[in-house]
């Protein structure tokens, strides 16, 4: 059912648009929504499927969600849900399970919108609850944000080049990413990576077109007298072990426990592998040997000498992935884009090990402890930084207080790696 909108109607979209905006600020479609109840927002969302790696994650999704949770009660029949979008058949569902009163959407969606441009179940006589629903306020706003997020994603795809390095399946430039206020990082600077052992020539000679002047191998000694990486001229190699004064060491020897499914049953079944990796993560955070190595990398950072720069482990996941966080955090990179670039390991990693997955799988070995130790979850990646709360507080008094870098090499670190053009 359609009805004129309310005076109070703008105010809220604003805040629902307000959203949308953190949506583009980490490459996710504009999109945001807000739950109203007896005139207070009591639930805020943003699209981020691609962020949290789950489909079902639309603005209204998410402040449906938060809603509930406030209200201590699935049901929301008291409350009004702003979106700047028609929403989807999948968030219809969700608005009439959850008996919300009534919807007020910006823009419609001829392609996928719920609410009449392609379906509208919220007219269905059979269904019990009928939610009132109508187009308000602010339809140019959400679109022109919409057109402007899909105008920038076909620029920025048409400008970048094709980067790949045979071999290399968690190869990635960190070029690219947004920060919180309106900085780029410059392409061409920072690569993350898996170990560079066993590259053919072709792949030495795609890697030596990227200029590299410094190479960061955070992985054990031993890993790097079985695995070491080529000597590439002109590029100074600088080791680190991360996990030298860590009690996870034995997550780095999984061989002896990959050929043998009950000993691996033994000793990671039962959820045991998922909390290997979680202590693994709180270890990189506090341990003496950790914090030396990224507080050595990130000092490296201040002086342009030592760029363009390559740094990884073994698989580029854990490690890395942790030395990445950081780098990103300095750079003022928003948390939810980080993870994402965090969760882009998880495909690449099993790709990655495939062979040697299957050949666990076919001696009897559990799938889901494999993929427990091979795969990227955000659970990890939260231990990590509940122990960074645990210690100091934040991730920023982390990176200033336990690893000593200082506001003035963050600050050149910046100017090394920020393109401040883009900031309007």
């Amino acid at each position: 059912m359609m009805v004129e909108s309310e005076p109070s109607d703008f105010i809220f979209m604003q805040a629902a648009l307000f959203e949308a905006k953190k949506a583009a600020d980490i490459g996710e479609v504009p999109v945001g929504a807000v739950v109203v109840y007896r005139g207070e927002i009591i639930g805020r969302g943003h699209n981020q499927p691609i962020s949290s790696h789950d489909p079902s994650a639309h603005a209204e999704m998410v402040a449906i969600r938060q809603a509930a949770l406030h209200l201590g009660n699935y049901r929301l029949p008291e409350c009004e849900l702003f979106i700047t979008l028609e929403p989807c058949l999948m968030c219809s569902g969700a608005i009439l399970q959850s008996r919300i009163a009534r919807v007020v959407y910006a823009a419609k969606e001829p392609k996928t919108g719920a609410a009449g441009s392609v379906c509208n179940p919220y007219l269905e006589p059979q269904l019990n609850h009928h939610t009132q629903i109508e187009q308000g306020p602010c339809a140019d706003e959400s679109r022109q944000l919409l057109q402007r997020f899909f105008a920038l994603q076909r620029q920025q795809q048409a400008n970048k080049p094709t980067l790949q390095i045979d071999g290399l399946l968690n190869f990635r430039d960190l070029g690219g990413m947004k920060t919180a206020a309106g900085a780029v990082i410059k392409s061409g600077m920072v690569y993350r990576s898996e170990h560079l052992a066993g590259l053919g020539e072709s792949a030495i000679q795609q890697l030596s077109l990227l200029g590299l002047r410094q190479i960061w191998d955070f992985r054990a000694q031993q890993e790097v007298i079985r695995h070491p990486d080529p000597d590439l001229p002109g590029v100074r190699m600088q080791s680190g072990d991360v996990l030298a004064d860590s009690e996870q060491q034995s997550a780095l020897h999984l061989e002896q426990l990959l050929a043998d499914p009950a000993l691996l049953e033994l000793h990671l079944g039962r959820g045991q592998a998922e909390n290997m990796m979680m202590e693994l993560y709180r270890d990189m955070v506090r341990n003496p040997s950790s914090q030396r190595v990224m507080a050595d990398w990130l000092s490296s950072l201040k002086s342009a000498e030592q760029y363009p720069v390559l740094f990884h482990c073994t698989a580029g996941k854990d490690r890395t992935g942790w030395a990445a966080v950081l780098l990103l955090t300095i750079l003022g990179v928003p948390h939810e884009r980080i993870l994402r670039d965090y969760l882009t390991s998880h495909e690449n990693v099993l790709l990655k090990f495939q062979t040697v997955i299957e050949h666990g799988l076919a001696r009897g070995a559990d799938e889901s402890i494999l993929k427990a130790i091979f795969g990227a979850r955000a659970e990890y990646l939260k231990a990590a930084l509940h122990e960074v709360k645990k210690l100091a507080g934040s991730l920023h008094l982390y990176i200033e207080k336990n690893l000593g870098i200082d506001a003035d090499c963050q600050q050149k670190i910046r100017l090394h790696l920020l393109d401040f053009k883009a900031v309007k």
